[in-house]
């Protein structure tokens, strides 16, 4: 079987740090965001090619973290440079599907951590033998408002889908994780005629959600609910939320010189803090803070600070 993950957007929401860095490629908990995914995925004999799927902009940083790493994965690039242009997740997996051929795949966006075991929600997926979605269980249904929500039938069957409904039907999340057997791979196909000229191709290429509601009104769909933990990192506030989830003591890799360092602090290698006083922050390579106030913000790599409050904020140097 085969492996797709989508690492293809521009995560504008985590501009600037990530507007000439790819967001799957961020560190987090000591590592990059992709690599707590590819870490299970690469010892799984059963996987024989993993697909990484991003735009051209990030080609050669991709490239060299996937240099180091298995022969099981292969870069596949997106012929877009701009968001405007993006392929959207749907076109992403439509793009390999078509270039690599068919077969059983597990799909997941890049920019995700699970705590769940991905070799359990793909035997779960063979048995079941259907398309496959994992689905986190939200504490309560005020939080079920802000996600793309399933209702579950009989024998873990989808039977609906809401997309960040007022009222929700249940407090199961849909995630950016599906499987899809390979005589499935048909509907994707199906949809995209559905869709063509009745919404711009950006709508309906865009939205693992959209595909989701049209599939479980016509095919028989399972969910693998699971709890424990899902971070979707796609803004500041996720992103430091995640990263204190995962570190149970701030992490030093840079140096530290008269300052007051608080909870949640990573600093990574070759950054300096001198005279300053930081908290809650995700402080990236090669970075220098002297004479500052930084909380609750991100700061991106060769980044300089001096004499700034900075809160609540993401800060980067130009490149």
């Amino acid at each position: 079987m085969k492996a797709l993950i989508l690492a293809g957007g521009h995560a504008t929401r985590l501009w600037p740090i990530t507007k000439n860095r790819a967001k799957p490629l961020l560190p987090l908990a000591g590592k990059p965001i992709l690599s707590h995914i590819l870490d299970e995925l690469e010892s799984m004999d059963h996987v024989d090619r993993i697909y990484v799927t991003t735009n051209k902009k990030f080609e050669d940083e991709f490239r060299r973290f996937l240099g180091r790493r298995s022969e099981k994965n292969e870069l596949i690039i997106e012929d877009q440079e701009s968001e405007d242009e993006k392929y959207g997740a749907l076109g992403g997996i439509i793009n390999v599907i078509k270039n690599k051929g068919i077969d059983d795949y597990i799909v997941i966006g890049g920019d995700n951590y699970y705590s769940f075991s991905i070799e359990d929600f793909i035997l779960f997926s063979k048995k079941k033998n259907s398309i496959t979605n994992a689905c986190y269980e939200l504490d309560n249904m005020e939080e079920a408002k802000n996600y793309g929500i399933v209702e579950l039938g009989d024998d873990k069957t989808i039977e609906g889908f809401q997309e960040k409904p007022e009222n929700p039907g249940s407090k199961t999340a849909s995630t950016a994780c599906y499987f899809f057997p390979e005589q499935s791979m048909e509907v994707f196909n199906r949809y995209v005629e559905y869709w063509e000229g009745k919404v711009p191709r950006s709508q309906y290429l865009d939205s693992p959600g959209r595909l989701l509601q049209w599939l479980v009104e016509r095919y028989t769909c399972h969910a693998y609910p699971f709890t424990g933990k899902w971070m979707d990192i796609g803004t500041r506030e996720g992103y430091l939320r995640a990263n204190k989830q995962l570190e149970k003591d701030n992490r030093i890799e840079g140096s530290i010189r008269d300052s007051e360092i608080g909870d949640n602090v990573t600093l990574m290698e070759g950054s300096e803090v001198e005279n300053s006083e930081i908290e809650n922050c995700i402080v990236m390579e090669k970075s220098k803070i002297k004479d500052c106030i930084v909380k609750n913000a991100l700061v991106g790599r060769n980044t300089t600070i001096e004499n700034k409050d900075l809160r609540n904020g993401i800060v980067k140097s130009t490149d």
